[in-house]
């Protein structure tokens, strides 16, 4: 009977400096009134800004909650609350974010930035085996960025100590990214150590 040797994973002294979680904004329009389209448009504009740029206004945020007000259908509502969700997020209010998110998924469930935008709340609010949760949730709807979804598991994964899992995770995103240098940045934080298992 041969044994097989099997692969170890450590993490270096390195923690994760400059990691962030991605996050993803809903670009739709509420349907509806030209003033309910146009709020819901100027809310997707404003998460999209406020991912970029890491700032919101208090303005944008008004906006975002007048078009939540405007919006008719549930559909729309949740997916200006996904937006509104992303403007909380930037200014450091998670509970909010949270809220938003919440909300938005009681309206459609399968919204995968959604899910994506509540795991990455609870990745910054060291909730790790909640956010690996909605990661893994949002991966069966086939969000758009794939890749974002295994990066920010492979961060809940390594916080929950599953190195193997968070490496994997890692190298799933350089995969479906390989212009991406993030993620082979982490990887390269992890040894690779081949042992004989014990007998």
């Amino acid at each position: 009977m041969s044994l097989k040797s099997f692969v170890s994973l450590s993490l270096g002294a390195v923690l994760l400096l400059g990691a962030v979680p991605a996050f993803a904004g809903a670009k739709w329009s509420s349907g509806g009134s030209v003033l309910a389209t146009g709020t819901a448009d100027s809310c997707a504009a404003a998460g999209n800004a406020a991912q970029e740029s890491g700032r919101t206004t208090d303005a944008a945020l008004a906006n975002c909650t007048l078009a939540v007000k405007l919006a008719y259908y549930d559909m729309a509502r949740a997916e200006v609350l996904n937006n509104r969700s992303v403007l909380h997020y930037v200014r450091g209010e998670y509970d909010a974010a949270l809220s938003d998110n919440t909300a938005a998924l009681k309206s459609n469930d399968q919204m995968a930035e959604a899910i994506v935008n509540r795991g990455s709340i609870f990745l910054v609010q060291h909730r790790p085996q909640a956010a690996a949760a909605n990661f893994e949730r949002a991966l069966m709807f086939n969000p758009a960025h794939a890749e974002k979804v295994y990066f920010n598991r492979a961060m809940a994964r390594e916080e929950m100590g599953d190195l193997n899992g968070a490496y994997a995770d890692y190298a799933q995103a350089a995969k479906l990214s390989p212009q991406w240098e993030q993620p082979k940045r982490e990887m390269q934080r992890f040894n690779i150590v081949r042992q004989k298992p014990m007998s």
